[in-house]
């Protein structure tokens, strides 16, 4: 009964509103780019004026996606996203769960408070205060997935086109580590199906994501392996740190670093894993990953006021990288010798 009237909800907000604009996280991600692309798509099927807009540039690999070039970048074009946001009738936050994922958009959105706001996201702890509709279950695998059984189950699988069905597996493939994590439930592989079931080309959409890394991506990898990896064999850890400077010296482009810090849990007998990485402006970022029971989203909850998944978390430090990396480590020991 609950399910029936939160999906009755949706289909009355798409039947209301229908400049309806779409927005997900800072640095959008396959999941992010995905689900906003696929509600994008099919709420123009039924005959909504949608637009998507992002904090600011999305990587190169993720440049190949039905309709993206209809995307409106907020960093290059600050002018044109906030007349689009002007003129919004409701709002669709997509694989976020607080405004401040939104970075320097989130100024801009928030005189907007009077438009209804929609949420549709798969992390923790989601901002109630914030948002008037939730829709939020950390048991999905992605955005993109809940994207797809809420639409599914409010219009029917007919809504499900190949170009939105390309969209949705970008974002379960890419959130899912390509299926090694956050898929340990049938839900995740019937969406699946049906979305290869509608045409797609796995192999292309997986060639695209993954075999199109440049010379300097490959390089700056080798780099981080080589000269920024630290181990810890006490406490099962490993993390890279990487600075602006690291990352300009290969010519770094934006999604470059993306997945490094998978490669902290390729090593036998460790289990946690960090990417501490500092931005242009020199803002240093946070990426966590387990593969036991530790949970690093209540890590970084605890330590750097960040958060996520379980086993897949984020968050941003006040401090400079050196700092940032040594307060990390003794949080670490802290919870992880108990």
């Amino acid at each position: 009964m609950i399910k029936e009237l939160i999906f009755n909800s949706i289909v009355n907000l798409f039947t209301k509103y229908k400049k309806i604009v779409i927005v997900s996280h800072v640095n959008p991600d396959g999941d992010a780019l995905g689900s906003s692309l696929a509600l994008y798509l099919f709420a123009k099927k039924l005959g909504a004026s949608p637009k998507v807009i992002v904090p600011n540039d999305f990587p190169s690999y993720l440049a190949w996606m039905p309709a993206v070039q209809d995307v409106l970048v907020y960093e290059k074009d600050k002018d044109a996203s906030i007349r689009v946001m002007s003129e919004a009738e409701m709002f669709c936050y997509l694989d976020f769960n607080t405004t401040s994922r939104t970075g320097l958009m989130c100024e801009s959105l928030c005189r907007f408070d009077q438009t209804p706001k929609v949420l549709i996201d798969h992390h923790l702890n989601p901002d109630l205060a914030f948002f008037d509709l939730v829709f939020s279950d950390n048991t999905m695998s992605s955005a993109a997935e809940f994207v797809y059984w809420v639409a599914i189950s409010a219009w029917g699988r007919d809504v499900i086109t190949r170009s939105v069905a390309e969209c949705l597996y970008t974002g379960i493939c890419t959130d899912t580590g390509s299926f090694s994590y956050s898929c340990n439930s049938p839900t995740v592989y019937n969406a699946t199906a049906h979305l290869i079931d509608m045409g797609i080309n796995v192999s292309d959409i997986h060639s695209n994501i993954y075999n199109s890394y440049s010379k300097e991506r490959l390089l700056l990898l080798g780099f981080c392996i080589n000269q920024r990896l630290r181990i810890f064999d006490d406490m099962k850890l490993a993390y890279f740190y990487v600075s602006k400077e690291d990352q300009q010296h290969f010519a770094a482009k934006k999604g470059d670093m993306e997945g490094v810090v998978n490669y902290t849990l390729m090593m036998q007998n460790i289990e946690v894993g960090a990417l501490v990485k500092e931005n242009e402006e020199g803002i240093v970022r946070i990426s966590f990953r387990s593969k036991n029971d530790f949970n690093v989203n209540d890590f970084a909850r605890k330590y750097f006021s960040g958060g996520g998944h379980r086993k897949a978390s984020g968050a941003t430090s006040t401090m400079n990288l050196e700092d940032t990396c040594k307060y990390m480590e003794e949080c670490f020991r802290k919870e992880l010798l108990l």
